[in-house]
């Protein structure tokens, strides 16, 4: 959540190496930024696909390493994306890395092995995909580079996990859920707690993965203002993965994520922002681009299309030529997507920032117009919500979902009584949130009721706080929605919390008007462990106080369940134990 929010809730009651001299160099090389597999794997490099591999670099002479860890994300049954980034002690055209991967730590008897050639092009980052991998299988990796002296230069060793195939038996699935984790504010200690859980199949980030923003109450942001171009968003990406606490929660786990606002600007939608001034910022088009492929660059993702050219040049474009492109949006610029997970789970992981948003309009208007997910999305999301076989469905976004109303709301200058006649035009809270795209909203809604979808839970971060809701369209109208029992609900939602940033107290205000949230706590940090089986859903929220470093993991006393077809929140009455005998983690 953006300042701008934060401030209204409470007073409420250099240029980048071009493409064209980036292909001369390595011609004169006679290398690409392609993979040379050693062993049955694929390589979904955009360059690599473009150019071909007509031949491999000569060995770095320059000193190099690995600063800023290795990580793994975007599991399927058959595969996942390995990722790290090279530091060289100098620019150098292109640095074949070596990676290898291997069902036991020691990374003895490598299952798959290949190589990958990265440069300044893709700003050294490397992401390979291996195919052909068991299924709910835990494996080791490792990437090394041998330099020209024939000395070896080798990453940490990562430890990821592939997903469940459809008949895998699966009886409890452990996700760590996490957002909001902001460099200035604190340490990231709830991180380092998420690392040392061994028995966790993954971790989801629900966005502001990193901020945007200058200076810092704790620790100081690089560069020291606000981030603008490519360079600007690849060294603010490079500080936060030098992070100790956030390299181990990416090295023992993988990570499926989606954005927020924050990975561009504050209050981002897709033609713009609230904290981007155009003309004396750059081109929202051109920012944007940059800021999407640093994030694709930089996260381990799984690449989606080609190219990096956008925004568009020539005739019809928005942006002046500076040389250098961003990403896609039809492309790489796409994050909206399912993860399945066996019989017992599918992800769906929503843009709510970029692909589709309109500016905020505040709560009044209800129209097609008016959306968080733009046409495309909403009609994709539309579509893939009933297709979904698995038992839950879990659909990740950066904002709230559920309806929060209040009696008076003075930003939006609303009054109106709390009651179930005319509740359609009462005051809700947030324009930033689901609440001011209530067509969207309406429409999942009505998904959900035609389509007689069970078991809906829906996750968000974004407002520093936890909340937990059961989703009914109106909690407020006794006729529709009995919070005694749930009846009138479509489905629950949690909230994370932050990792790192300002509390946000007005929750525990709101509750009394909203008797469909169950919960609020607005004061510490942390994440969200849900631990899901064929039964139910149970989500146990842990803190860590950031303004510590290596500050002591406390739970929430507060631990909620969704039992299987009930679509509501209820009290656990204890708290969820480690699966026994996981995958060790690695050293």
């Amino acid at each position: 959540m953006g300042a701008r929010h934060r401030r209204r809730f409470l007073a409420m009651p250099r240029p980048p190496l071009s493409r064209r001299r980036f292909l001369k160099q390595l011609a004169a090389l006679g290398a690409v930024s392609a993979a040379a597999p050693l062993s049955g794997c694929g390589n979904s490099d955009p360059l690599a696909q473009r150019v071909g591999n007509p031949g491999v670099p000569a060995p770095p002479p320059v000193g190099l390493s690995f600063l800023h860890g290795v990580a793994s994300g975007d599991p399927r049954e058959d595969r996942v994306i390995l990722w790290t980034r090279v530091t060289p002690a100098e620019p150098v055209a292109a640095i074949a890395v070596d990676w290898v991967l291997s069902l036991t730590p020691d990374l003895a008897n490598p299952v798959r092995s290949g190589r990958f050639v990265t440069g300044p092009e893709r700003d050294y980052t490397v992401k390979v995909d291996p195919t052909g991998l068991r299924s709910y299988t835990t494996y080791y990796y490792q990437f090394s580079v041998t330099r020209a002296d024939g000395s070896v230069v080798r990453s940490p060793i990562g430890r990821t996990k592939t997903a469940p195939a459809i008949t895998d038996a699966v009886d409890r699935i452990r996700v760590a859920v996490a957002s909001c984790s902001n460099y200035g504010f604190g340490f990231f200690s709830a991180y380092r707690h998420i690392g040392v859980r061994a028995d966790l199949d993954l971790v989801i980030h629900l966005g502001d993965y990193l901020y945007e923003t200058g200076g810092g109450e704790i620790r100081q942001h690089q560069p020291d203002r606000e981030i603008l171009t490519l360079a600007d968003y690849r060294e603010r990406h490079a500080q936060y993965k030098s992070d100790p606490d956030l390299q181990e929660a990416h090295r023992q786990h993988p990570w499926i994520t989606t954005w927020d606002d924050h990975e561009t600007t504050d209050n981002s939608y897709r033609t713009g922002a609230n904290n981007h001034t155009e003309g004396a910022e750059g081109c929202w088009e051109e920012r944007m681009g940059w800021a999407l492929r640093a994030y694709f660059e930089w996260m381990p993702i799984r690449d989606n299309g080609l190219g990096f050219d956008a925004p568009k040049e020539g005739p019809g474009a928005t942006c002046p030529s500076t040389g250098e492109r961003g990403l896609l949006p039809e492309g790489l610029g796409r994050i909206y997507r399912t993860i399945p997970y066996g019989s017992l789970i599918d992800f769906i992981l929503l843009d709510t920032r970029l692909a589709g948003r309109a500016p905020q309009n505040g709560v009044d208007i209800v129209s097609e117009e008016q959306t968080i997910l733009g046409a495309e999305q909403r009609e994709w999301f539309l579509q893939e919500l009933p297709r979904r076989t698995a038992l839950w469905k879990v659909v990740a976004n950066g904002v709230g979902f559920a309806p929060l109303r209040l009696p008076a709301n003075p930003v939006e200058g609303c009054t109106s009584p709390l009651s179930p006649v005319g509740m359609n035009e009462s005051c809700f809270l947030n324009e930033d949130s689901w609440d001011g795209y209530r067509f969207d909203r309406n429409a999942v809604f009505d998904c959900i009721e035609q389509n007689n979808i069970q078991n809906v839970v829906m996750i968000f971060g974004d407002i520093h706080a936890v909340i937990a809701c059961d989703l009914p369209r109106n909690g407020n109208d006794p006729q529709h929605y009995n919070p005694a029992t749930g009846e009138g609900s479509l489905g629950v939602e949690l909230c994370c919390g932050a990792i790192a940033n300002v509390p946000l107290p007005i929750w525990n205000a709101i509750r009394p008007f909203n008797p469909h949230m169950k919960h609020a706590n607005e004061g510490p940090n942390g994440y969200l462990l849900m631990d899901i089986s064929a039964e139910r859903v149970q989500a146990e929220w842990y803190y860590a106080n950031p303004q510590i470093q290596n500050a002591p993991e406390t739970p929430d006393p507060v631990m909620l369940q969704t039992l299987v077809n009930s679509q509501r929140l209820t009290p656990a009455a204890v708290r969820t134990t480690a699966k026994p005998n996981p995958p060790p983690l690695v050293p």
